[in-house]
């Protein structure tokens, strides 16, 4: 796990940094989408960038806002079934396939899920600490579907 800083940034700071977050992972599927060849991988990693491009914009509205207004991802989901622990992260790269690329995108999105949990954490009752654990419960819901969709193509008997 990263060693995220033990800050509780202002309000514009706190945005400024969860833009960051999205656009390294924007930049990584970017990345990731030149680099593979299969089709269902660069299909995956096409739609992760441009969600990460949807929370970056919704982040950047939030300089005008007094609040992020962030989609709703839906019913909820399941605890994480750690897979990240199970499931080493690999570069991508041409040969890449479609299970890389899940594995490295749940990796991604844990990152996000720690980073976004550990702003709240740190914020307390800062007006931006609501914000992150948003941030957190929706990057925790996305990384459950990632996670379900992998056992079920992946690990269909367990």
């Amino acid at each position: 796990m990263e060693d995220f800083e033990e800050v509780c940034y202002t309000r514009e700071g706190a945005i400024e940094r969860a833009i960051e977050m999205e656009q390294d992972s924007f930049r990584v599927y970017r990345k990731a989408y030149d680099l593979v060849e299969d089709r269902r991988a660069k299909k995956l990693v096409k739609e992760f960038a441009l969600e990460e491009l949807e929370h970056k914009y919704t982040l950047e509205k939030a300089f005008l806002e007094e609040e992020v207004a962030l989609h709703d991802a839906g019913m909820d989901q399941g605890p994480s079934m750690q897979l990240t622990l199970l499931l080493q992260k690999k570069p991508i790269g041409p040969d890449s396939t479609a299970q890389d690329v899940m594995i490295y995108a749940m990796h991604e999105e844990k990152r996000s899920v720690d980073f976004y949990g550990k702003m709240a954490q740190q914020c307390g009752a800062a007006p931006m600490a609501s914000m992150f654990n948003r941030l957190a419960k929706d990057e925790s819901k996305h990384l459950a579907g990632l996670e379900e969709l992998y056992e079920s193509i992946y690990m269909p008997d367990m």
